[in-house]
């Protein structure tokens, strides 16, 4: 069963300050807390990175020390300063989609991060598990560059 869901946020920062966060593995962990990907040291989203192959293979762990999926990250587009179109798989999910974009808005940036994906086992429970890791991944940004909205993000279940 396919997966899909949209969720956003408006942050209190420009879009290169939220690129610059958003396009480096630093950036990601700081947002995953404390779960963790492993990276190369020059692992980052630009746009000089090859489209469409594998650019690497990242164990993500919880606290560093519990496995728990090997993602194969790829990228199909990258706008600088507007966001990512990443098309993976991983051990957990037989189709991973995560496309986030940034919008300028006023008194600073919307950030949405849309995802389509597919697990190969325990699809209710996977599902729920990633939704909650991107609300958390959300509140985490709001966080970081002080979100305006006072309600938490809001995830959309889309069908």
């Amino acid at each position: 069963m396919v997966y899909r869901l949209r969720i956003r946020s408006r942050l209190a920062t420009d879009r290169q300050t939220l690129w610059a966060h958003a396009s480096s593995m630093d950036g990601v962990n700081a947002e995953l807390a404390p779960v963790h990907m492993s990276h190369p040291a020059d692992a980052a989203i630009g746009p000089d990175v090859p489209l469409g192959q594998p650019l690497f293979r990242s164990l993500v762990t919880l606290w560093r020390m519990v496995p728990l999926d090997l993602h194969e990250l790829a990228l199909v587009a990258v706008r600088a300063g507007e966001g990512f179109h990443e098309s993976s798989r991983s051990l957990l999910e037989r189709r991973w989609v995560h496309r986030r974009t940034l919008v300028d808005a006023p008194d600073g940036v919307e950030l949405t991060d849309e995802l389509e994906f597919e697990p190969r086992l325990l699809g209710p429970l996977v599902a729920r598990v990633i939704g909650a890791t991107f609300a958390r991944r959300h509140a985490r940004l709001r966080h970081l560059f002080v979100g305006r909205d006072t309600a938490p993000p809001r995830v959309d279940w889309q069908r």
